[in-house]
């Protein structure tokens, strides 16, 4: 099969042969259609997690895909050959297939294309699991979301929204109407205001998802045990103890049952997907440089190295087309 490989950290992408992955008996192998672009393939690549999540080089990158399935194990039932689907891989998915667990994929809701499907499985995931499993955001109360244009902050808006929550937004200027679209209630926009000094009233949680000195700003607009949830850096524990609140930085876990909720959310058009480019395979240098543009303020250093480019889309998840 071709696969996108990894020889060493912070080297090139190579277009090149690699073995068919084989399956076990509680594995499926998925015939790849579309692979998500995330931050974490370039920040693992470039080695600056190596510390805590070596890599096994070479590697092939990628953790979200849409397929069909192409072979199931002998204790897979609820999966046949054909079936199209979605799903997390642990790394693998820039390839032609790749072997999964059953557990880690769902069927594909039939109005969502195979392009959207892929930019799904993370992004939504983690902002489900940010608001409701970490900040236990529940109807009536207002959340607070940093960085609500980007691909994990559109979900979150429009999965507080739904759950009957109070959506406030920071952001561009430039995403206003796209983020009122989608369900937030305010959006604040970054360059112009400060948001502890634009904020009204107290908030129930604040979302975090850019880290550094937005974080430590955040502690002070949330009310007396309040949740920060962080997706970015490691809460400070004397931060929110000083202000009485709750905080805690989240690791996205993949679920079939997770993801099969968010399914049926796409299918019913609850929430929408937000694709901003569509690059080949082949064309995964320019998919980076593109996603580079995105890490430039969070991770310079890792930015750096993939040469960013600007003048995309500014909100919306970037996918590789396999096949």
């Amino acid at each position: 099969m071709k696969a996108i490989s990894l020889l060493e950290y912070g080297g090139k992408l190579v277009l090149d042969d690699a073995p068919r992955p084989p399956i076990t008996q509680d594995e499926i192998l998925v015939k790849i259609k579309s692979a998500g672009v995330n931050h974490l393939d370039l920040v693992e690549a470039s080695g600056a997690s190596r510390q805590i999540f070596p890599l096994n080089l070479p590697w092939i990158p990628g953790h979200e895909f849409s397929g069909v399935v192409d072979q199931v194990g002998s204790d897979v039932t609820a999966f046949a050959p054909g079936d199209a689907v979605f799903g997390n891989s642990a790394s693998g998915a820039y390839a032609e297939y790749v072997s999964v667990k059953s557990r880690a994929i769902v069927k594909k809701p039939s109005n969502v294309s195979f392009e959207e499907a892929a930019s799904v499985p993370v992004a939504s995931q983690t902002a489900w699991q940010g608001l409701f499993t970490h900040g236990h955001l529940g109807k009536g109360q207002t959340v607070l979301i940093h960085g609500g244009a980007g691909a994990v902050g559109a979900y979150a808006v429009q999965l507080a929204a739904h759950a009957g929550a109070t959506v406030i937004a920071t952001a561009s200027g430039d995403n206003q109407a796209y983020l009122t679209a989608i369900g937030a209630s305010r959006v604040i926009d970054y360059r112009t205001a400060l948001f502890e000094k634009a904020l009204q009233e107290k908030v129930d949680v604040v979302f975090d998802l850019i880290g550094g000195d937005v974080q430590r700003r955040s502690f002070p607009v949330l009310k007396e045990g309040g949740h920060l949830v962080a997706a970015t850096q490691p809460v400070s524990n004397e931060e929110a103890a000083k202000h009485r609140v709750f905080g805690a930085m989240m690791n996205v876990v993949p679920s079939a049952d997770g993801l099969g909720r968010i399914a049926r959310l796409l299918e019913d058009g609850t929430i929408h997907p937000d694709v901003a480019a569509v690059y080949s395979l082949q064309d995964v240098v320019h998919a980076w440089r593109d996603m580079a543009g995105n890490l430039s303020a969070m991770r310079p250093d890792v930015a750096a190295m993939y040469a960013p480019q600007a003048g995309r889309k500014p909100h919306g998840k970037i996918v590789l087309r396999v096949a």
